[in-house]
């Protein structure tokens, strides 16, 4: 919200030697750290990922990602009003002290990301002992990685001295619980292809994708015309001086660029644990927050050097529901514990004034609303198996009439007066998330279409606009296990007397940079396939930021066109009866489903298949 390499390319040698090699300009003697207390690990216990504190204790971490005491007197404006501690409080350090104190009264255990950590620490009293702090080091982002050529030793040079001085102040603080290298790079696929071809061709980045292309279509230019249009070069002997390569529609360049982009996944991800070891090997290492989507390459590739993989998640659903896949994959791809790095709903009642209108984010119309939206989330968070965290996004509201960039919500535990929000707070006090761990199952406790599919609302399509989509079907008891493994989307059934609807809610990042023309080429929007019975009953392009297209007249489909910058794919389907030849469908019912989604640019798919019996 804050807005495998390969072996050829990089000369046959080990990754750990390459990144040694590329890096030893910087290896200079770094005093040790002086921290008696213990470290921070991540433990499987019984089938269940915990935080176990230096004190050997298991934890459920909850915290805030932004507790700061807002504007200063300077940058106050009367005209956008904002949180401003200085009104309220007569010291930064009774801030403190009043906000730990509060933070522990709403059962938080750690302040995050952004956060004032010189006056929070300073709270030493036994009754506010025990907020851990887990700061930014924003390495990547601040020295230009991964847009920037990560093989050159100026730029690591430049990430290792923005961490280094954030690990240097906080490392021997006893509280400090790990590091996250960066956050919401985004990890966007043709944004770090463009950029690396723009790099000149002595850089080292430009030069392993130019390796892989050559390594791919076997040095035959032909082959690689049928996946990629050049601006100006016709050969890899003049896209080895300059020009850019663009998808051609319907050919499997997409595959290459993940490729790529695992590459430089895994480049950034060692570079990121190599300099925070080279500091502190006490900190746990915490990803770098992927801003509520990710890559699978870019997962698998985090998962060789963090702890624990970092997320956010934005709630799908005004009720604080989200999709089943989107923490799953990461787990089943990673195999790590998963932090989830911010949560946030909102209302329009508020005392702040937000309109909560400049983003994307959930809003409900109450504060009653939001805090039983937000204990949902919570809730849902605790039984996850691998969860081992959730962070609130921020303690107070942003001002009235946006932040920097026009973001206006409705997200803070207290008002820009101050004021807790005591529907929300009161909620949090009586939420007891550790309880909850400890006795959730060690398999996600989520009920699914084992039972039967469940009988729809009568109004399937109602306010099919986003976080309101299919709100009011059964989502959990129509949930379909996907034959796939770590898919990229969700389905969900449902049926009612003259139709059977399918749901699916799933990503589908299409970046308008893929194509030289700028709209995405109608062979590879994602497609969506369904057979019902045996027969095929539709077919229909979704995603792609456009209407939904199918080739039936007698099946509607609706779908929600993406807004800039968004990775989402929402889509319903209606089968009437008559196409899989019955009058009616009724209790007791059975019918067989098979379900084909594949994503932008046939980059992947995800397969459902089952036979369903139709219950209440």
């Amino acid at each position: 919200m804050l807005l495998v390499a390969l072996a050829t390319v990089n000369g046959g040698c080990s990754k750990q030697a390459r990144i040694e090699e590329s890096h030893s300009a910087h290896s200079d003697r770094v005093t040790s750290s002086t921290n008696p207390a213990g470290a921070f690990a991540v433990k499987n216990e019984d089938g269940k990922w915990w935080l176990i504190s230096p004190e050997g204790k298991k934890f459920f971490s909850m915290g805030v990602c932004v507790v700061s005491r807002g504007s200063s007197k300077e940058e106050f404006d009367p005209e956008n009003p904002s949180y401003a501690s200085w009104q309220h409080y007569e010291s930064p350090g009774k801030w403190a002290q009043a906000t730990s104190a509060r933070l522990k009264q709403w059962r938080f255990t750690t302040v995050g990301g952004w956060s004032d950590y010189q006056e929070l620490l300073a709270v030493k009293d036994k009754k506010n002992e025990g907020l851990w702090i887990t700061p930014v080091l924003h390495m990547g982002s601040t020295s230009g990685m991964p847009w920037w050529d990560m093989w050159d030793e100026k730029n690591i040079a430049r990430a290792e001295e923005v961490a280094r001085k954030i690990i240097l102040e906080v490392r021997d603080e006893p509280r400090l619980l790990g590091y996250y290298s960066d956050n919401e790079l985004g990890w966007w696929n043709v944004s770090l292809w463009k950029a690396t071809m723009e790099q000149p061709s002595t850089s080292g980045q430009r030069k392993r994708l130019m390796a892989m292309l050559r390594e791919e279509y076997a040095g035959d230019w032909k082959k690689l015309d049928k996946d990629f249009e050049s601006d100006v070069a016709g050969s890899f002997d003049e896209l080895e001086k300059r020009g850019l390569l663009y998808l051609r529609g319907g050919g499997r360049g997409i595959l290459v660029m993940r490729k790529f982009l695992g590459v430089l996944a895994e480049r950034y991800y060692a570079l990121a644990e190599q300099i925070i070891r080279k500091y502190d090997r006490r900190g746990l290492i915490l990803g770098d927050r992927y801003p509520s989507f990710y890559y699978p390459e870019v997962v698998r590739a985090c998962a060789r050097h963090v702890d624990v993989v970092s997320t956010n998640l934005n709630a799908a659903w005004e009720d604080g529901s989200f999709p089943r896949f989107q923490l799953e994959t990461i787990y089943e791809l990673s195999h790590k514990p998963v932090l989830v790095t911010e949560i946030y709903l909102t209302a329009a009642e508020n005392r702040s004034g937000n309109r909560n209108t400049h983003g994307g984010f959930p809003v409900v119309k109450t504060q009653v609303e939001r805090a039983k939206s937000a204990r949902n989330t919570f809730e849902r968070l605790a039984r996850v198996p691998y969860v081992v965290g959730v962070d609130w996004f921020q303690y107070a509201d942003e001002p009235t009439h946006g932040r920097f960039d026009g973001e206006n919500f409705n997200f803070g535990l207290v008002d820009i007066h101050d004021r807790p929000y005591e529907e929300v707070t009161g909620m949090l006090e009586g939420l007891d998330v550790q309880h909850l761990k400890e006795r959730a199952r060690a398999a996600a406790e989520m009920r699914d279409v084992s039972g039967g599919i469940p009988r729809g609302p009568e109004q399937p399509f109602e306010n099919f606009v986003a976080f309101k989509a299919m709100k009011n079907w059964d989502r959990e008891r129509g949930f379909v296990a996907p034959q796939t493994p770590a898919p990229l989307a969700d389905l969900y059934v449902c049926w009612r007397p003259g139709a059977v609807y399918l749901g699916v809610h799933g990503w589908d990042a299409v970046e308008a940079g893929y194509y030289r023309g700028g709209w995405v080429a109608k062979e590879d929007r994602a497609l969506w396939s369904v057979r019902i019975g045996g027969k095929e009953v539709a077919r229909a392009r979704i995603g792609g930021g456009r209407e939904g297209m199918v080739n039936n007249a007698a099946v509607r489909v609706e779908s929600i066109p993406m807004v800039a910058g968004s990775a989402w794919m929402t889509a319903a389907m209606e089968v009437p009866v008559k196409m899989i030849d019955r009058k009616k469908l009724g209790v007791g019912d059975e019918i067989e489903v098979e379900c084909e989604l594949v994503m932008h640019g046939r980059a992947s798919r995800v397969e459902w298949r089952r036979r369903f019996k139709l219950v209440e």
